[in-house]
C-alpha cells in the first residue's frame, strides 16, 4: 500500500510514537524513515490481540488501491479492546458514533491529533476502547455472526 509510507512519516514527523507491524514495509520508499519504529512482521492470534489491547491508538488504515471505507479491522481492533483511529469513511461513521466509539481523521496532520489525544488521556482511551467493543458487538459484524447469517439465509 504505497501511501502508507508517507502517512506513517508524517505521523512520525509530527511525534506520533508509532510501532509498526507487517510485511512488506521494506519496500516502501520511505522504509529509512520507518525502520526505527518496525516492530517486526505480522503478528497473528494471541500476539495480535495482546499488541491492540497494548496500543493506545490502533491505526485502521484502508487501501486506496481497493478504495476501501472499512477494513477487516475496522471490527477487529474494537473487538479485541482497542481504540480505532481511522480514516473518516461514510461506512466507519455508520459503524461507530465518532467521539464516543471510535476516532476518525481525514489526513496525517488530524491523525497525529486524535493519537496524541489518546496517549494523553487514559479514561478517554479506555471509555472509547470500551464502547467500541459494545457497538462492534451490538453492530453483529462478526465473523460467527455473520457466517450464522449466511447459512440461515443458504438453508431457507
Amino acid at each position: 500500500m504505497p501511501e502508507r509510507g508517507a502517512l506513517a512519516v508524517e505521523l512520525i514527523d509530527r511525534g506520533v510514537p508509532l510501532a509498526i507491524y507487517g510485511d512488506g514495509w521494506q519496500k516502501a520508499r520511505e522504509w529509512p524513515a520507518i525502520r526505527p519504529s518496525w516492530r517486526g512482521p505480522s503478528i497473528y492470534g494471541t500476539d495480535y490481540t495482546k499488541a491492540i489491547r497494548a496500543a493506545k491508538a490502533c491505526l485502521g488504515l484502508l487501501s486506496k488501491g481497493n478504495r476501501d471505507l472499512h477494513t477487516q479491522r475496522s471490527m477487529e481492533i474494537p473487538h479485541a479492546g482497542g481504540v480505532l483511529c481511522a480514516e473518516r469513511t461514510s461506512e466507519h461513521r455508520a459503524l461507530y458514533h465518532e467521539g464516543e466509539e471510535a476516532l476518525f481523521w481525514t489526513d496525517a496532520r488530524e491523525c497525529a491529533e486524535r493519537c496524541r489525544e489518546l496517549i494523553a488521556d487514559g479514561a478517554r482511551r479506555r471509555a472509547l476502547a470500551e464502547q467500541g467493543r459494545q457497538r462492534c458487538l451490538d453492530n453483529g459484524h462478526l465473523n460467527e455472526r455473520v457466517m450464522a447469517r449466511i447459512l440461515c439465509a443458504a438453508t431457507s
